[in-house]
Parts: structure tokens; sequence; C-alpha cells
């Protein structure tokens, strides 16, 4: 049986969230020196990241948490997101399953 293992998306542990109010937080990666200043969605999907989930996952979290916003509208606003943060050392790619 061939099983293909889901791509799992993982925060960096090293970095550190400082919410900033209303308007969002501060993400910093010790590791590059690197600040990202985020919105309230970027910390939305920063939060429903604190687990291993896979794109859909984060999708779905983020759904949950905001009404009437279009699924595809969505799914574009994360992969985007998640590939900025993947690009800055934010974000790592799990390949295979995770136990807890």
């Amino acid at each position: 049986m061939n099983t293909t293992e889901p791509t799992l998306y993982v925060v960096n542990p090293d970095v550190s969230c400082r919410e900033e109010g209303p308007d969002g937080a501060l993400l910093f990666n010790p590791d590059t020196d690197a600040v990202l200043v985020i919105n309230t969605t970027g910390l939305l999907i920063w939060e429903a990241l604190r687990e291993p989930r896979d794109k859909a996952g984060v999708v779905t979290a983020l759904e949950s948490r905001c009404n009437n916003v279009p699924e595809d509208s969505v799914a574009g606003d994360v992969d985007e997101f998640m590939e900025q943060l993947i690009a800055k050392g934010f974000l790592g790619i799990y390949q295979g399953t995770v136990q807890f």
C-alpha cells in the first residue's frame, strides 16, 4: 500500500510572538534577527499553527474564527502568508506523521 504522508507546517520553536493589542503582533526570529509585523489575520493564522497542521487545517481553523469570508480568498491568503513565514524562517515544513 502506497500512502503519502501529509505535509504539516510547524512554527519555529525559537520564534517569539508579542501581541500588540488589537492590531496584530510582532514575530521575532532570533536565529536570523528577523522581525515581522503581522495583522490580526496573520495572528489568527500563527495561532492556528501552534500545533502542526496542513494548509487545509489552517484554512479550516481560520474560517471557524471569521464570519462570511469566501473560502477561496481565505485559502489564497493563508497560502501567501505561510510562504512568507517559511521564506523568513518563522515556519517549517514537516513531512510525516506527528504523534503527541
